[in-house]
């Protein structure tokens, strides 16, 4: 395949400043309220008063769509478009993470400086979910009627804490037998510098996530009578420490790299953007995925994206209280990050016979598994040629998000899962991700919500 040529940055889809000044003070008082989730509900009225900002700030999506709520304030926006024979999600949560230290502004009060708008949520993922509004918003003004699809616009108020929110909302998909043709929700961006040897900006859209899976790992022992004449062997917390240790064991990996089609297909797609001997590298990566997946599977982050990861992330044992009594359980948590299920099922049966020398039992406690979408179908060709149009200095990739959103919760009720929302990040702002000073670039404000009405059109 030839080399794309990339335009410049000149050339990307724009709005006019009137236009800019219109979305910044909107998306201002999206910022300014401090919607932080809290279990004791203190929070609320920060909550409340987003809704009435929404509701305000977009008088005609009001006027025309249905709102459904979930839980404690997730919300799902409905319009029914003419002859709709799809349904189409698009996805952004309106929580954030508290602001923290090392703050040059106040988190919760936007401001502008310069080129950049400072707050917390600017990223992740306020700034999204104000241009998905906003697309609609202006497409409503313009009369447009939503031919042929039924467009949802759903929110989670706790998704930063993997809250119930969307989960409610998918059983009701799934109780009125709603499916959708695509789910579009945050997780992917634009971004530089992410993939070695890649000078040019990357469209990173996730077609699949790694999911959870978390077994409660005991071992027990019948101690009876006075303990100090209790054999050695029942001693459970050593025999559920050693379990532990040889599942860790890093000189006999439970769980090898593997090179999973979308992975493999990131850096595929940038051979033709990289500088050599990276293009030669990834150029040929049957060849040379033996040394690729060596070097990978040590850095923390990149072996992330080759295998299932395991940690131990409780355990517990006997009585703080009694601590001269020995415990007669021993239980830890296990929690497995997976790409696909039969690699974790296959590794967890070596897990199992490891489990049985030591006397400990596993059991499931939760599933929670995303299946991947197709990146050579219809639904990633349509995002696709959409970023070629409204950013055509940027390549345009799919790739695994180590991360996790709400659109996991959608893989029962939905054909294809994307995330990706056309944040422009560089690597100082890519830093501020659930740090101090998080701040997005005006002009991508516009940008994205040219982005959103784009693809509506288009699906």
């Amino acid at each position: 395949m030839g080399k794309r040529a990339l335009g410049d940055i000149s050339s990307r889809c724009s709005v006019s400043g009137e236009r800019l000044d219109e979305y910044v003070n909107k998306l201002s008082a999206m910022i300014n309220c401090k919607t932080v989730w809290r279990e004791d509900n203190l929070n609320k009225a920060e909550y409340e008063r987003l809704y009435s900002q929404i509701e305000i700030l977009f008088p005609r999506l009001t006027a025309s769509a249905r709102r459904l709520t979930f839980g404690d304030g997730a919300f799902v926006y409905v319009i029914e478009g003419k002859n709709a024979t799809k349904n189409i999600m698009l996805m952004s949560h309106h929580d954030v993470v508290d602001g923290g230290d090392g703050w040059e502004t106040d988190p919760f009060t936007a401001t502008q400086k310069g080129d950049f708008l400072y707050g917390r949520g600017t990223i992740d993922t306020k700034t999204p979910l104000f241009a998905e509004l906003q697309a609609i918003e202006e497409l409503l003004e313009e009369g447009y009627d939503f031919e042929g699809i039924s467009l949802y616009i759903g929110s989670s108020n706790n998704e930063e804490v993997c809250g119930n929110g969307m989960p409610l909302a998918v059983e009701y998909f799934k109780q009125n037998n709603i499916h959708f043709d695509v789910v579009l929700d945050e997780g992917g961006a634009i971004t530089q510098g992410q993939i070695p040897g890649v000078a040019c900006k990357s469209a990173v859209v996730a077609v699949h996530e790694k999911s959870r899976h978390i077994f409660k790992c005991t071992a027990n022992a019948d101690i009876k009578g006075h303990g100090g004449f209790g054999a050695v062997s029942e001693v459970t917390v050593e025999r559920l420490s050693r379990f532990i240790a040889e599942v860790n064991d890093k000189k006999n990996k439970i769980y090898k790299g593997v090179f999973y089609p979308e992975v493999r297909a990131t850096f595929e797609r940038h051979v033709e953007y990289m500088s050599f001997p990276m293009n030669v590298l990834f150029g040929n990566i049957g060849v040379f995925a033996p040394i690729i997946k060596k070097i990978m599977m040590g850095i923390p982050a990149a072996s992330a994206m080759l295998s299932t990861g395991v940690s131990f992330t409780t355990v517990k044992a006997g009585d703080e209280n009694m601590p001269q009594i020995r415990a007669k359980s021993a239980q830890a948590t296990m929690f497995l990050r997976c790409i696909r299920e039969d690699d974790l099922y296959n590794g967890l049966e070596k897990i199992n016979e490891i489990a049985k020398k030591y006397g400990v039992t596993i059991d499931e406690i939760s599933r929670d598994y995303c299946k991947p979408t197709d990146f050579n179908g219809e639904a990633f060709k349509t995002i696709e040629n959409i970023l070629h149009k409204d950013f055509p200095d940027v390549a345009v990739v799919p790739f695994l998000l180590t991360a996790g959103t709400d659109a996991r919760w959608f893989t029962d009720v939905a054909d294809n899962i994307l995330r990706f929302a056309p944040i422009d990040l560089d690597k100082e702002q890519f830093g501020t991700i659930h740090n101090a000073n998080e701040h997005i670039g005006i002009k991508n404000i516009g940008e994205c919500v040219v982005f959103y009405k784009d693809y509506i059109k288009a699906i």
